[in-house]
């Protein structure tokens, strides 16, 4: 009986069964007017301040090419952020180590934005980077932080550099705090009593701690998502209700 990560794949397994990931679970959040509108205002954006660069792949490259980098441009975005906070939540769980560290010039705002956090509030560390699992509802994933925060109790700490706190963070964060078990040194002990679920909106030289509402009825808004995900995202499910065009023979 064990709760394992497997890298290569970026899953998990429960017991030897595979167990969706909180992420991965997040796909089945119904894509709303606000994400659309992010992704036109990402691609404008992009067209505007590349205009020149823009016209010169028309030119190379034809109309299509052009086209599709535009298209990718919300993802590599996103992608870029999540990058980020990956690098900066390694450079600071060394940090709260109180190892020394070498901090790549692009990423150094952000590290002493979680820096000022840390001397602002003087959290301790309880658990880093920790896999947390539910058997219950099948469903694996890892943690950034819980701290001990003077005058706020034991905290769930997510670590954000994105540009804003959006209300999927919430569920995902919900999505940790359901879990029954954590995974300490490869050991499973029961999840911890938490006392707040908070978002650490770490930005260039300064950083923003967010209170987030993680609690059952969230909890349940992921679980929704989780199906969802389960029903009709994964593997383009919907898809496949589509049948092949019909051709009439004629006699």
């Amino acid at each position: 009986m064990s709760v394992q990560f497997f890298e290569s794949a970026h899953r998990y397994k429960i017991d030897g069964r595979w167990a969706t990931s909180v992420t991965t679970a997040l796909k089945g959040i119904p894509k709303d007017g606000v994400l659309t509108r992010w992704a036109a205002k990402t691609v404008a954006a992009h067209a505007l301040d590349n205009i020149s660069t823009l016209a010169e792949s028309i030119e190379s490259f034809g109309y299509g090419p052009a086209l599709k980098m535009l298209a990718d441009v919300p993802n590599e975005k996103r992608d870029t952020a999540a990058v980020r906070g990956t690098e900066v939540h390694a450079l600071a769980e060394r940090y709260i180590a109180h190892e020394e560290i070498e901090v790549p010039d692009e990423l150094m705002p952000y590290v002493r934005g979680y820096a000022q956090y840390i001397d602002d509030w003087n959290p301790t560390s309880l658990y880093e980077e920790a896999i947390v699992a539910s058997r219950t509802h099948w469903y694996a994933g890892r943690l950034d932080s819980i701290q001990d925060v003077p005058d706020l109790g034991v905290c769930l700490v997510d670590y954000k550099t994105s540009k804003g706190v959006y209300g999927e963070y919430a569920l995902q964060c919900a999505a940790y705090r359901g879990a029954e078990v954590i995974v300490v040194d490869g050991v499973e002990q029961p999840m911890p009593e938490l006392d707040r679920v908070l978002i650490l909106h770490i930005q260039p030289d300064t950083y923003d701690l967010v209170p987030v509402d993680a609690g059952p009825e969230v909890f349940e808004k992921f679980l929704t998502a989780k199906a969802n995900y389960l029903a009709n995202v994964q593997s383009r499910k919907l898809d496949k209700l589509i049948g092949e065009p019909l051709v009439r023979e004629v006699a």
